[in-house]
């Protein structure tokens, strides 16, 4: 029966398009400049990125002091609710953009936990902008937090850790770690993506874009599992810090970007945007290979070209154009199906 199957796919097969393409999230549902003395959250126009490590009198703040939380609603472009094996994310970008008044010293390596420990000895100049994941509680969940959500975390009263807070993989358990306090806790973690600037902060002409491209293979692939995870849930959430070494009311030398307030109140602004390069996987249930448990899916999807499938629940329309549309030309029809049988695991 397996041989009928992919022989008949592939005989019918033509050459279709290449397939594969980018999805572009331009503007988030929620950004936030996470500060303890932010007192207007969802309705600030920029987001500074900075830490505290540098002015000893103020030990209660969180170490990265300054975080710009930003999370975009996907399920509108890319189908939620799918196991997360089933979405093949082939690369994550994450653009934010500084007004021209901005001008920061530009890093891009990671400068050790001892070297921004009190008193300041980093020679490198200037600190990273570092991109993390998002992880919450005890307090906020992925599902309720929003950008006016109240402020956990450290303050000028007592230090506490921050809900939402910044995280990486731990190398063996692989459960989430803080990074709030790395330099608190004496570990440096390897961020996701460190922002490269497309010009000199302070010297160029209008706003400048600063692309952070993240590193999916990353804890063994547990970086592209986040998004894919993420994917699933219909909301995607990043952390953007720094340890860019600043004191109290310092008036600027740190990183400083339009949230999505600030982008709507200025022509030249632009507001975060997140770019994925994902794949119809034909893997229904993310197993990792395409096999005969996914081609019945498949054969539900069929419609022909330039039809809409209209598969029998619990199989919809938009799954079906998600996973199998492998052309992805807007339909599911015998270009597909070849596809499926060039992909299909014969040792499954």
């Amino acid at each position: 029966m397996r041989i009928i199957l992919i022989g008949l796919a592939i005989a019918l097969y033509i050459k279709a398009p290449g397939f594969g393409g980018e999805v572009i999230f331009d503007t988030p549902s929620d950004d936030r400049w996470h500060y303890p003395f932010n007192f207007t959250p969802g309705s600030r126009a920029f987001a500074s990125c900075f830490g505290s490590t540098g002015d000893a009198t103020y030990s209660t703040f969180n170490d990265r002091d300054g975080i710009f939380l930003i999370a975009w609603r996907t399920a509108d472009q890319v189908c939620a609710g799918l196991p997360p094996g089933a979405y093949d994310v082939q690369s994550a970008y994450v653009t934010v953009t500084a007004p021209e008044s901005a001008n920061w010293i530009v890093d891009l390596t990671t400068d050790p936990w001892f070297d921004l420990d009190y008193p300041i000895t980093d020679n490198d100049p200037g600190q990273p902008l570092e991109l993390f994941g998002v992880g919450f509680g005890p307090s906020h969940t992925y599902e309720n937090w929003i950008e006016t959500s109240f402020f956990v975390g450290g303050d000028h009263k007592k230090h506490s850790s921050r809900d939402p807070f910044p995280f990486v993989f731990h190398g063996i358990t692989h459960a989430p770690v803080h990074v709030e306090d790395s330099v608190r806790q004496q570990f440096t973690p390897m961020p996701w993506a460190i922002g490269v600037p497309s010009g000199v902060p302070g010297s160029q002409n209008g706003p400048l874009p600063v692309l952070l491209e993240i590193d999916l293979d990353q804890s063994d692939g547990l970086v592209r599992r986040y998004f894919q995870e993420q994917l699933s849930g219909g909301r995607v959430l990043v952390a953007i810090t720094s340890l860019t070494v600043t004191t109290k009311q310092a008036p600027a030398g740190f990183p400083v970007f339009y949230t999505k307030e600030g982008a709507n109140a200025d022509p030249e602004g632009r507001a975060p945007s997140l770019a994925l390069a994902l794949l119809p996987s034909a893997d229904l249930d993310g197993s990792g290979v395409r096999d005969l448990e996914d081609w019945p899916a498949l054969t539900e999807c069929l419609s022909g070209p330039g039809l809409l499938p209209f598969p029998t629940a619990p199989l919809t329309t938009a799954t079906c154009l998600c996973v199998f549309d492998l052309d992805e030309d807007g339909d599911v029809d015998l270009h597909d199906a070849g596809l499926f049988a060039l992909r299909f695991d014969a040792n499954d």
